[in-house]
């Protein structure tokens, strides 16, 4: 069993998630953190909304 870093539940598949605000996979270091699905899925939210509101301040 893997362990979700973000809630700590057990599970069978885990994502990598990069939480980092300015994220460069290729070179910037940063630390790996692994989610369950409803984590995974609840970052990608987060991470959308952080762009749609970014997008609307540049207009």
């Amino acid at each position: 069993m893997l362990r979700c870093d973000f809630c700590g539940v057990e599970t069978d598949f885990v994502v990598r998630v990069a939480i980092d605000k300015d994220y460069d996979r290729l070179t910037v270091r940063h630390e790996k953190r692994y989610a369950c699905l409803a984590c995974s899925e609840k970052k990608e939210k987060e991470r959308q909304e952080r762009m749609k509101a970014a997008a609307q301040k540049t207009r």
